[in-house]
C-alpha cells in the first residue's frame, strides 16, 4: 500500500493552463460514462445504475494490460452535483490530502527551461543501499542510460565525500533529463538501460497511454497532445518519495484546462529513478444531466517493481490502485460537502 499512496502523490500540485476544455466537453453526458466503463472493462449495463445512485464505481480487477509491463491500467468515477467543474477539480487535487495520504515527502515547481544543476540542489541520493554499491554497479538498480550510467560509474566509491559527488552527478542526470523533456516532450525522454544489456522505453509507454485515452481527447482536443509535447505550456515538477523505505526520485510534465462546466488534469512521470518506469495519470469532470462526472484514470508501466514482479501481484497492483483512486474520489465528495 505504501508503494500504491507513493505512486499517486504524482497528482500533487498540478498546474493551471490558460486554454479552456473544448465545446464537445461543455456536452459531456452518459455516453462518455459508458464509453469510459468499457474502456476500464466495467460492464455500464450492470454499473451505470451504481453510479447514477451515487456509488464510487471503479475497476479494481481489470480485465487485461495494455502491455506486458503495465502494473495499473486503472480508473473510477462518481457524480457530484451542484459545484463548479473547477470546484471539483481542486477538491480531488486538495495539496494537503495528497501530502497526508500519498506521503509525497517533498517537491518542487521547475521553470521549464531550468537545466541548470541548481535546480536540483540538495536532492538526496536516490535508494536505501550504501551509497558506494549503487555507485558500482548503477544501472543494476536505477533507470539510467548507458551515459547515465558511465556518469556516475566514473566516481571512486573510495573517494572522500563519494555522497556529495554522487548527488551532484545525478543532479546533472535530472537537470539533463528536464531540458530534454521541455525541448521535445515525450519524443525526448532517453531510455533506460539495464546492467544486463535490456532496453526499457517509456517512450513507447508513455505514448501508448496517451493513444489510448482517444475517449478524453475528444472531449478536450489537444490537450493530450500539449502535454506529450513538452514546451513552456506545461508545468515541470521533481518530487522525492519514500516507496517502501527506498528513496525515489521523480520528474514529472503537470497540465490543466478549465472551462464553465468542464475541467480536466494530468499528470506525466517521464522519469523516476526506480521502482516503476514511467506513468501517466488524467483526472477530469464533465456535465452529466443535473449532476458532474468526476474521473480518474491512471497507468503506471515498470519492468522492476520490487515484490510486483509476477502476473498475480501485478493483478494486486492494480486492484489497490483502483482502490486508492476510488478513496480519493470519496475524500473529494466529502471536501465538496457530500
Amino acid at each position: 500500500m505504501t508503494f500504491v499512496r507513493a505512486l499517486f502523490g504524482a497528482l500533487v500540485a498540478l498546474a493551471l493552463a490558460d486554454p479552456a476544455p473544448g465545446q464537445q466537453a461543455e456536452a459531456g453526458g452518459r455516453p462518455f460514462a459508458e464509453e469510459l466503463m468499457r474502456y476500464l472493462g466495467i460492464d455500464p449495463t450492470k454499473r451505470l445504475v451504481e453510479l447514477e445512485s451515487g456509488a464510487v464505481v471503479h475497476n479494481g480487477v481489470p480485465g487485461q494490460e495494455k502491455l506486458a509491463d503495465e502494473v495499473a491500467a486503472a480508473g473510477g468515477m462518481l457524480l457530484v452535483r451542484g459545484r463548479e467543474a473547477s470546484a471539483v477539480i481542486d477538491a480531488f487535487l486538495h495539496a494537503e490530502t495528497f501530502l497526508r495520504v500519498h506521503q509525497v515527502k517533498r517537491y518542487q515547481a521547475l521553470k521549464p527551461d531550468a537545466g541548470d544543476v541548481a535546480a536540483f540542489a540538495n536532492i538526496p541520493f536516490p535508494g536505501s543501499e550504501r551509497v558506494a554499491d549503487l555507485v558500482g554497479a548503477p544501472r543494476r538498480v536505477l533507470n539510467l542510460s548507458v551515459a547515465d550510467g558511465e556518469r556516475l560509474a566514473q566516481l571512486a566509491p573510495a573517494a572522500p565525500e563519494l555522497a556529495g559527488r554522487a548527488r551532484a552527478a545525478f543532479a546533472e542526470i535530472l537537470a539533463a533529463r528536464l531540458r530534454s523533456y521541455a525541448a521535445r516532450g515525450v519524443a525526448g525522454i532517453e531510455p533506460y538501460v539495464r546492467d544486463d544489456g535490456r532496453v526499457v522505453d517509456p517512450r513507447v509507454e508513455l505514448r501508448a497511454a496517451l493513444a489510448s485515452l482517444s475517449l478524453v481527447q475528444r472531449e478536450f482536443p489537444s490537450f493530450l497532445d500539449r502535454l506529450g509535447t513538452g514546451g513552456s505550456d506545461v508545468t515541470y515538477y521533481w518530487m522525492e518519495r519514500n516507496v517502501e523505505g527506498v528513496i525515489v526520485l521523480v520528474l514529472s510534465a503537470e497540465l490543466r484546462a478549465r472551462g464553465a462546466t468542464a475541467a480536466l488534469g494530468a499528470d506525466l512521470h517521464f522519469y523516476a529513478s526506480r521502482e516503476y518506469n514511467s506513468m501517466l495519470t488524467v483526472i477530469g469532470v464533465i456535465p452529466y444531466a443535473d449532476a458532474s462526472l468526476v474521473f480518474a484514470v491512471n497507468h503506471t508501466f515498470t519492468d522492476q517493481v520490487t515484490g510486483l514482479g509476477s502476473s498475480v501481484r501485478h493483478s494486486v497492483a492494480r486492484n489497490l490502485i483502483a482502490s486508492e483512486l476510488a478513496r480519493q474520489l470519496e475524500e473529494t465528495r466529502r471536501r465538496l460537502g457530500g
